[in-house]
């Protein structure tokens, strides 16, 4: 096994190269640092009056940077002290010294991110963590005034992701009395040397603290240890207990080619990941019966493929093929599903491969969050529209009670395998469909991506798998950046930027009984919803125009024959899809319409005389735009 999957290996490496690269950067710059320090203090020493907030100023920025800079803090502090006098200059060191924390703990969590990926597994962090919970408030302590160590602790805690709230507590107090103990020796102390006076006094005051509470503690629990009939005479007060944790997601959306090829170790080194130390992984495979019956011999090379490798994983069973499409978002389909992993006797150490359209990823999904209440799920996307929207993100859900996705989870996948020979299986109209979602994500996100895909409309039309391969990628990534760095990954607000377009979408696709595809559901919604933001002022024509075009290069209709229903009153039956998003959306309507190409703005009240105005006119365009295209094709023939 790796070096750094034994128990503290990484995280000593770590901090042992924190310590090293401190430690070499103050042999290598720290004279002149001195210098540069002692140079500056020459030349701020003569200022007097309002002069006397840079000096202040001064010391606070140098301080807190000590933390990544080979910066002379014993001289700063005790220049600090000696010209802006003990209060204010005990008050710049210990802002200094707090920010320098701040500063250090943030970097620590920085690394975290960047580092777990690479050395250190879930077991071994969750170690440290524990470690740092029963050492890590007196390792603050006692490490404030040491040189060297005291930057590494605190870097260590943002590391460990120690409780922020806690490690300001601490290491505030320990530097309130670092800057206490220098000004008393810049006032008092004869001492040339007062390294072990500011040890003393950055520990003193922190340890009391400990004690005072221990003590605390104590009394609290020999005065908690009473009889029951001293509770029941006796009026208790009782206390809002508050439980608060913070679960950190991570998972992979890897790209691959022919992932069963015997050369391909993609699959195998993602399954290795959930495995446990010395025990082969056991999986499960869950696959769309479209995959199957356009490529017959798929599941006898997933078969070859486990068998290559049965040392590390294995099937606890035979495949099971699911009908793909809506079908499968039913629950006579999730019970079906459920039994099969029961019977196979699958728990939370197991993968379940889900192979398929996003329906059934979408399906598959909801099964395995709530089977033992969450199991590790592996996504392999079959579609283009699976493989850049719905496979990559949080969202699980199956149809009931005559909505689409009532019923769901948020629940992130342990990996998303793409693999783009899949697509080989797809009809042109199913490629096309997917390029949809790529379209709203760039409309509302990306205006250099939309004009890639004006640029290469003709080549994705044709499918070239170059092109057809970029859009895929640089879609998903899009979608993970809006899930994972806007702030609402499991949609507890109102916006949807995401659903640009779906409000109309979903309607459409059941009123065609899903004759129409999602993707193509999504480019009308999104053409009647840019049309609409045109007429009611907030989307220019020209970029209007160029969503419409860029749509109708793809090859997608603006119109489909189920959106001429209309209701008693009149009223086009799409029109209810407000209510319906309305209503997922918890109360309040807030729907995302474009103010321009690559920005979308969030609106709460739609106007359905203007909507219906804007719906005509689509509907009056894609006959006009239809009928030059017969004029063509006919033309065309007789030449």
């Amino acid at each position: 096994m790796d070096t750094f999957q034994r128990p503290g290996t990484g995280l000593l490496l770590y901090c042992a190269s924190v310590m090293a690269l401190i430690i070499v950067s103050f042999l290598l710059f720290e004279q002149d640092a001195l210098q540069w320090v002692s140079s500056a203090i020459s030349e701020l020493s003569g200022y007097h009056g309002s002069g006397l907030f840079l000096l202040f100023l001064f010391v606070v920025i140098m301080l807190a940077f000590d933390i990544i800079l080979p910066v002379p803090s014993s001289v700063v502090a005790m220049f600090a002290v000696a010209v802006l006098g003990p209060l204010p200059g005990a008050a710049s060191v210990w802002l200094g010294l707090t920010l320098g924390c701040c500063v250090g703990y943030w970097l620590g969590d920085c690394s975290e991110k960047w580092i777990s990926t690479r050395w250190l597994s879930v077991k071994e962090r969750q170690k440290a963590r524990q470690l740092a919970d029963k050492m890590g408030g007196g390792a603050l302590i006692m490490m404030r005034g040491v040189p060297v160590l005291a930057e590494t602790s605190v870097i260590a805690a943002g590391m460990v992701q120690y409780p922020f709230a806690k490690f300001l507590l601490l290491t505030s107090l320990a530097n309130g009395w670092l800057a206490g103990a220098f000004a008393y020796v810049s006032l008092y102390s004869a001492e040339s040397d007062p390294f072990f006076l500011v040890l003393a006094g950055s520990v003193l005051i922190p340890v009391i603290g400990w004690l005072l509470q221990k003590l605390w503690q104590g009394v609290a629990s020999v005065s908690g240890d009473v009889s029951t009939s001293d509770i029941q005479q006796s009026a208790i007060e009782i206390q809002t207990i508050k439980a608060r944790f913070t679960v950190h997601y991570q998972y992979p959306v890897c790209f691959t080619h022919d992932v069963f090829s015997p050369s391909n170790s993609d699959l195998l080194t993602l399954l290795l990941r959930a495995g446990q130390e010395g025990e082969a992984q056991g999986c499960v495979l869950i696959v769309d019966q479209g995959v199957v019956n356009e490529t017959p011999d798929w599941l006898e090379r997933a078969q070859v493929y486990f068998q290559q490798h049965h040392q590390y994983i294995h099937l606890k069973g035979q495949p099971l093929v699911v009908e793909g499409g809506e079908a499968i978002k039913q629950a006579s389909q999730t019970d079906k599903l459920y039994q099969y992993l029961l019977s196979h006797q699958v728990d939370r150490h197991n993968v379940v491969i889900a192979v398929g359209g996003g329906a059934v990823l979408d399906t598959v999904g909801y099964v395995c969050a709530t089977f033992h209440r969450g199991i590790k799920l592996l996504r392999m996307p079959s579609t283009v529209l699976a493989q850049n929207d719905a496979g990559v993100g949080v969202k699980n859900g199956v149809n009931g009670y005559g909505s689409k996705n009532l019923i769901g989870t948020f629940c992130p996948p342990f990996a998303v395998l793409n693999d783009f020979s899949l697509l080989n299986t797809l009809s042109h109209r199913d490629r096309r469909a997917g390029l949809a979602e790529a379209v709203k994500v760039a409309a509302i996100r990306s205006v250099g991506f939309f004009d890639w895909l004006e640029n290469n409309a003709h080549s994705l039309n044709a499918f070239e798998d170059k092109a057809t391969r970029y859009a895929i990628a640089r879609c998903a990534e899009l979608h993970i950046n809006q899930i994972t760095l806007a702030g609402d990954p499991f949609e507890a607000g109102n916006a949807r930027p995401l659903d640009y377009g779906h409000w109309a979408a979903h309607k459409l696709e059941a009123m065609s009984h899903y004759e129409c595809r999602h993707g193509e559901a999504v480019a009308i919604g999104m053409a009647l919803d840019a049309y609409y933001a045109t007429e009611i002022g907030l989307l220019g024509q020209s970029d209007r125009q160029r969503l419409i075009q860029l749509l109708t290069a793809l090859g997608f209709a603006l119109w489909h024959p189920a959106l001429d229903q209309y209701d008693e009153l009149g009223q086009p039956l799409v029109f209810r899809g407000l209510e319906d998003f309305r209503q997922h959306l918890g109360g309040q309507l807030c729907v995302t319409l474009l103010s321009s190409v690559g920005v979308g703005v969030e609106v709460h009240d739609i106007d359905s005389d203007r909507l219906l105005i804007a719906m005509r006119a689509l509907k009056r365009d894609h006959q006009a735009e239809v009928a030059v295209q017969s004029e063509s094709l006919t033309w065309s023939e007789v030449s």
